[in-house]
């Protein structure tokens, strides 16, 4: 298993690989990336990505829409960007963060951790709407902290005790990758409880699936439990704003007349 967070030696421009060569190492990757400009060209043609409605008709989270039955908003809202800049960010941390971890656990497993991420991201967000007020949000980030969290996961593989985990050069550069980005995400109104959600989920994931036969399929059902708690926490399918409340009531007519809430946050 190759090395997610050892920072690569120092290539001649003849070492390093071309453009097809780095596809072809981390097809899955690329194929994401793809899907993510498709889709954020899809929604250009439409109307602007910066847009709220045009973000709720393309398949942004966003609590009240997710509580009103669509729950399938906490998945595709992690192949949804908001504006150029956004799915550029999020592209080129792809590229840096994503493509090490698909080389080192493959494609079948990548794609797992990448996808549970991006969901468990997705309920997260929509799960903080319950503490903080609905909000839209969109992204691939929740997907991308997970791709950290399974790295933090393997790179505990390697070492024999938390102390020598800790004292790695590669694991301090990830952690202090998480910790910039979370400070800088309570400044902007970036999306930190996706973050979260995606950053323990990929973590879980990848220890999983680098743990021993014997514990590895009673952790995945554990794994899937927390899930889908997780999920029926965020969706709150018991819940429809029937009641005479006037928040209820709010919430109709949000919901009946396309109102969206004036907060956006990225992913």
């Amino acid at each position: 298993m190759s090395d997610p967070t050892e920072p690569p030696a120092k290539a001649t421009p003849a070492d390093r690989p071309s453009l097809l060569e780095r596809v072809r190492a981390a097809p899955v990757t690329f194929a994401l990336i793809a899907v993510d400009f498709a889709v954020f060209g899809w929604a250009e043609r439409e109307g602007s990505t910066t847009d709220e409605g045009t973000l709720l008709r393309f398949g942004a989270a966003e609590p009240l829409h997710v509580w009103a039955g669509e729950y399938w908003r906490v998945a595709t809202c992690m192949f949804l960007h908001i504006g150029l800049v956004h799915i550029l960010m999020n592209s080129y941390m792809a590229i840096g963060w994503a493509t090490a971890l698909e080389r080192s656990v493959g494609k079948a497993r990548f794609l797992t951790i990448y996808l549970l991420s991006g969901v468990a991201g997705g309920c997260a967000s929509v799960a903080s709407g319950i503490l903080f007020g609905p909000r839209i949000s969109a992204g691939a980030s929740g997907a991308l902290f997970g791709v950290l969290g399974a790295t933090f996961a393997i790179r505990r593989r390697l070492f024999p005790s938390w102390a020598a985990f800790w004292a790695d050069r590669g694991v301090r550069s990830v952690a202090l990758q998480v910790g910039i980005w979370t400070a800088i995400g309570f400044q902007i109104h970036l999306d930190n409880a996706a973050h979260l959600g995606g950053l323990v989920a990929g973590s879980l994931a990848a220890w999983l699936f680098t743990s021993p036969s014997p514990a590895r399929s009673r952790g995945w059902v554990a794994l899937a439990a927390g899930l889908a708690a997780l999920f029926v926490f965020a969706a709150r399918p018991w819940w429809s704003p029937t009641g005479d409340s006037g928040e209820d009531r709010l919430l109709r007519a949000r919901l009946t007349h396309g109102d969206a809430p004036s907060e956006r946050s990225d992913e």
